[in-house]
């Protein structure tokens, strides 16, 4: 490819910032310490992730101390394959665009640089936002580009940008635009569609104020004039031009991949905004997914996928028909599971078909707080599928949101009987958090809630007694494993994809788990009984 391509594009870089709670006074950590466990250990004079306290345990040293080579193959969250990438690339691609994928731009520089240097004229580089949840993560990746390259065209675009749009208006962009550097932004929900009418364009020369949900600058983003194009939603591309993933160049991969079979959700949870941030659920026929799944197939050393749909096993009909495809196919998976909707043949066909672990939003087991968040399910419900799931031997993690309207010291308590006594596997604990896109915003004057975001009250608790009640629970539990809930999935399919086997993930866990308590009671030494299981574990599992 002489003349390169015509468009980078960057899915994902390492968003948690541990430096800047490295730089916390630790004499201070009462202060903060909701904030940083169980989601990170102390170690010497850092915060460290629980990815990095692995690479420590068996390397001796952090991803970040590492050169970029070693830095891709170091245990890091965000080296795993994006679903946005090749999706995207395969799109752009069916229409003569010339995609580079840059999967993890914090371990993939000098990919970057490679690949920007072989373009003789000068590629648009994107961003993607789908993980960002503030425009600080966008700043840092847009002044390293800046820095590379002063003249650089870059777009954002993504699930951020969609959010905020839609809570202050596109008009709501210009400042961040300005002070970062950002050409473009596209804040469409579904922006496959227009990013696709943004690259057509730029390549034939077109008017540029045809490209729907389009931001811009007439004369640069220093002093232009600020633009915004008519919005329009776009309906999801999920099966719109032929699979050929395997057609995308992506030295990335190992031998997972994540992969989507339908789009939006059915179920209108009161906490969640994305039934109503998708605007609709769209489905690909079953038959339709077999295209997909043979390009998949077509990529050296792929065996092991992700399904991302939100509701996969809705409806049962459907979802009996997809398990009865993946019996064709020889990959093991993962998947997000309505739990409450299996019978002992779906979960049999599911173990036949390949399916090794899946992520259950249980959410709450206390019947009240479940009817409150309109989830269509009880506690019994939710305990019936994880024993069919044990039965079966597929590993299941169950997440909990803590603090919703109608939370009481029982409902927790519920919710502590249930994982210790359910059968859970892993599970996850993250407060509520409140978003205006919501049915519960509308139902705020019934609970008493006020705030937003991770602020908030309500008639029967305030936001920090709920983070107060997660180290509490953490505490507490035994029967179970504790996971990041920001990783959660992905976490134990990450390392499953980097060959570790789940028993080994536990024996991890439970060991970073352990630090995490030490820790909390005034112990900061790496010198501990935990650190030392820690790299006795990581090693055995690793060579397991």
């Amino acid at each position: 490819m002489s003349d390169g391509y015509d468009l980078i594009l960057i899915c994902q870089s390492n968003i948690v910032d541990y430096e800047s709670y490295s730089h916390l006074p630790i004499e201070a950590i009462d202060r903060y310490k909701t904030l940083v466990y169980p989601r990170m250990v102390r170690h010497d004079d850092r915060f460290v992730g629980h990815l990095d306290a692995i690479n420590l345990s068996r390397h001796g040293g952090t991803y970040f101390d590492a050169d970029y080579a070693t830095r891709r193959q170091r245990l890091n969250i965000w080296n795993m394959p994006s679903a946005s990438g090749l999706h995207l690339a395969n799109i752009l691609s069916a229409h003569g665009i010339r995609t580079r994928i840059i999967n993890n731009i914090d371990s993939e520089w000098d990919w970057f640089e490679e690949a920007y240097n072989r373009c003789s004229t000068p590629p648009l580089v994107g961003i993607s936002s789908t993980f960002y949840l503030g425009f600080k993560e966008v700043g840092r990746v847009a002044r390293r580009l800046r820095a590379f390259d002063t003249d650089m065209e870059i777009v954002l675009g993504g699930a951020f940008t969609n959010s905020r749009a839609l809570s202050g208006g596109a008009e709501s962009l210009e400042r961040p635009m300005r002070k970062y550097g950002i050409d473009y932004v596209l804040h469409a929900f579904n922006s496959d569609t227009d990013l696709l009418a943004l690259m057509l364009a730029r390549k034939g020369g077109a008017d540029l104020d045809q490209v729907a949900n389009l931001c811009r600058f007439d004369g640069g983003f220093a002093k232009g004039r600020f633009t915004a194009s008519a919005s329009r939603w776009n309906p999801p591309m999920l099966d719109e031009v032929p699979a050929n993933w395997d057609k995308v160049e992506a030295p990335y991969l190992n031998r997972t991949l994540q992969i989507r079979t339908a789009s939006g959700c059915p179920f209108s949870c009161s906490f969640c905004s994305y039934p109503t941030t998708a605007g609709g659920w769209k489905t690909i026929e079953p038959e339709r997914v077999r295209a997909h799944l043979d390009a998949v197939k077509r990529i050296p050393g792929i065996d092991r996928l992700i399904f991302i749909d939100d509701t996969f096993n809705v409806p049962k009909h459907r979802f009996k028909e997809l398990l009865e495809i993946f019996k064709d196919y020889d990959f093991e998976w993962f998947s997000f599971l309505r739990v409450q909707y299996v019978d002992e043949d779906i979960v049999r066909a599911m173990k036949d078909s390949g399916c090794r672990g899946v992520y259950l939003g249980v959410e709450s087991a206390d019947d009240r707080v479940l009817a409150n968040m309109n989830k269509k399910a009880r506690r019994e419900d939710f305990a019936r599928g994880i024993e069919l799931l044990n039965r079966f031997d597929i590993t299941s993690l169950s997440a909990f949101v803590l603090g919703f309207p109608g939370e009481t010291d029982a409902s927790i308590q519920a919710n502590v009987d249930f994982i210790e006594n359910c059968g859970v596997d892993f599970y996850s604990l993250k407060e509520f958090f409140y978003m205006e896109h919501t049915d519960i915003h509308k139902k705020r004057d019934q609970y008493g809630l006020t705030g937003m975001g991770n602020r908030w009250s309500h008639d029967t608790m305030t936001s920090d007694r709920a983070s107060d009640i997660k180290l509490e629970m953490f505490r507490s539990i035994k029967n179970a494993v504790s996971l990041d809930p920001d990783t959660s999935l992905w976490y134990l399919a990450y390392l499953y994809d980097q060959g570790y086997g789940v028993d080994g993930i536990k024996d991890m866990q439970r060991s970073i788990n352990a630090i995490s308590m030490d820790q909390m009671d005034g112990d900061m030494s790496s010198k501990t009984a935990a650190w030392d299981s820690l790299r006795v574990n990581a090693v055995r599992s690793a060579a397991g």
